[in-house]
């Protein structure tokens, strides 16, 4: 029996039932983003996405884990 691919917006729904279920900080979310490489720190889609940004490269922290840090 083959699977069936899921529609566009039952992915949408899906997704956003997650958000949802996840209590995350807004800034912790955006930061998460930026980590990730999907989105920029101007909020614009990196190409890992098909956008036309490119991903912020991780700073180093202090306890030497990557820690993004926004442009000043």
């Amino acid at each position: 029996m083959m699977s069936r691919d899921p529609s566009p917006r039952e992915l949408a729904a899906e997704a956003l039932a997650l958000l949802r279920a996840r209590h995350e900080d807004p800034k912790e979310h955006f930061r998460r983003l930026v980590e990730l490489g999907w989105i920029n720190w101007r909020g614009e889609v990196t190409r890992l996405l098909g956008g036309d940004a490119e991903p912020e490269v991780p700073l180093p922290a202090a306890n030497g884990e990557a820690a993004v840090q926004p442009p000043t």
